[in-house]
């Protein structure tokens, strides 16, 4: 290697540690994953309603040290691939099978979530819109929320990331190795969540391509690369299409409504995301608006801004907007339900974050310290999303019954009780509380003694020193307790648990 080219790497790299957006943005994810990790083992964020299948499995993967098909669909409740709980098992393997490791596995994808996104929009516009959209989306009470949930979407949402920033740099250097990798990126997305919806969203980051003329000749290669390297990543599941039929029930193929103009309602309501929520119900940890109040203004400015500059001769904004429309059409096509459901919402908030982030670059930018007048407004920005995300949300939603029984262990559990903890249900309850047994492990609350009784089975010498706990709807629980006479030195104690949501 020559001096020359050894002090140019040299330069470059003292560019890239000492520039102050780098510095700062190093800083800020440290912060976003502790932000991310913020009650991550409390019990207000421990149960949505079908999570815990994820855990068993990631655990039961762990347990046979990783002997398993990653292309077989026939993963947790037989609509997702194997390998997309093979991350979620690696961190159970080295930290041991918990709840912290189980769900820091998603909160931790900040990190790759950061570097991509950063890149995507560096590549698309300039260093400062990709400084001030990376603070936005660092700070989303959605993201931090939804993280802590040990679903495998997160992973999906990472993939999306990553396959919208190789697919600008296929548009920028448009060299085989990077359809290539696209390909294979896109290939592994399908065993994903929506992954198998990629191509449609991300397309508009290849159209500039086709105004190349010095390219076209050789694109069909560059089409073909990428087209070869996907069917590669798709063979094993080609072997047996059948096992596409789990996935495929969350499609529009087994659509929960019978109008059809239901899908323009559907598209409709995904350009309005930012604004309103069309969740039937805030059961994952997220209520309201996808964007706080700050971030939406900002958002519909950008949008605005973006339509214009689009008019502009370069239309350097142009892939984002169509990406974006792409995004909510095809979502809304593909979506089997008569609503706006949050765990594909996921998939919206980096075009509002993009939005928001050029607003305030177009806002400030006439000024020499635009960097110190952004600042009061990105902190606002994180103080509303910490506050929504571990506050705010849960004033709109409660919370869900098992929830307040983990609580209920948790608080034995920190007062040394010896005692028991009876759940006590009517005959007739259809309340599912095996998941407890599993989260009692996983909580490291195994050794709090805990049971459950049907009102047929209870007895005084039964409740003797435990502490009983009633469900507020539980009409019949509640009256048979009450009428059941027993010595006065037993002192029993009943608590009534109120949730919001049943589950």
């Amino acid at each position: 290697m020559g001096y020359k080219n050894f002090f140019k790497i040299k330069k470059i790299k003292r560019t890239f540690l000492f520039k102050p957006e780098y510095i700062i943005l190093f800083i800020t994810t440290f912060v976003s994953l502790l932000y991310f990790a913020w009650g991550i083992n409390s019990w207000r964020f421990s149960f949505v309603g079908d999570e815990w299948a994820y855990y068993t499995f990631a655990k039961e993967i762990a347990e046979k040290n990783f002997l398993v098909n990653p292309f077989d669909y026939r993963g947790v409740y037989l609509q997702n691939s194997v390998l997309v709980s093979l991350h979620q098992a690696l961190f159970l393997k080295i930290l041991g099978a918990s709840n912290f490791s189980w769900r820091i596995s998603n909160t931790i994808l900040i990190i790759p979530v950061t570097i991509f996104f950063f890149l995507w929009i560096k590549r698309s516009f300039n260093i400062h819109i990709a400084f001030f959209s990376t603070l936005i989306l660092q700070s989303s009470f959605y993201l931090a929320n939804y993280s802590k949930i040990g679903y495998s979407y997160p992973l999906c949402f990472t993939l999306f990331i990553i396959c919208l920033y190789v697919a600008k740099s296929c548009s920028d250097n448009p060299i085989v190795k990077n359809f290539v990798l696209l390909g294979l990126i896109l290939g592994v997305s399908f065993y994903t969540y929506i992954g198998p919806l990629f191509p449609l969203l991300i397309w508009p980051y290849l159209l500039p391509l086709l105004t190349k003329k010095h390219f076209k000749k050789k694109l069909v290669l560059k089409i073909f690369s990428l087209g070869l390297s996907y069917a590669i990543m798709l063979s094993p599941i080609l072997i047996d299409i059948t096992q596409l039929e789990g996935p495929a029930g969350k499609t529009v193929f087994f659509k929960e409504y019978s109008n059809n103009f239901q899908i323009i309602i559907n598209i409709f309501h995904n350009f309005l995301l930012f604004y309103k929520n069309y969740d039937i119900g805030y059961n994952h940890f997220v209520s309201g608006p996808y964007l706080d109040i700050a971030s939406r203004i900002l958002a519909f400015i950008g949008i605005f801004i973006l339509i214009f500059n689009v008019r502009k001769k370069e239309r350097k904004g142009l892939p984002l907007l169509l990406a974006y429309i792409s995004t909510c059409v095809v979502i809304g096509v593909t979506s089997s339900y008569s609503y706006a459901p949050t765990t594909r919402g996921l998939f919206f908030l980096p075009f509002g974050f993009a939005f928001a982030g050029l607003a305030i670059y177009e806002l400030t930018k006439n000024f020499s310290s635009k960097k110190f007048i952004a600042a009061p407004i990105i902190l606002v920005i994180f103080l509303l999303n910490v506050y929504q995300s571990q506050i705010g949300v849960f004033k709109e939603t409660g919370y869900t019954g098992t929830a307040l029984i983990i609580k209920s262990l948790q608080e034995a559990k920190e007062s040394n009780s010896e005692g028991k903890i009876i759940l006590l249900l009517s005959n007739s309850s259809g309340y599912n509380y095996q998941n407890i047994y599993t989260m009692q492990q996983a909580y490291g609350l195994q050794n709090i003694k805990f049971e459950v009784l049907r009102i047929s089975q209870i007895k005084c010498n039964a409740l003797k020193k435990a502490d009983i706990l009633l469900f507020d709807n539980d009409i019949e629980a509640k009256n048979a307790i009450s009428y059941l006479v027993c010595p006065l030195n037993y002192n029993l104690s009943i608590k009534t648990l109120n949730p919001s949501i049943y589950l």
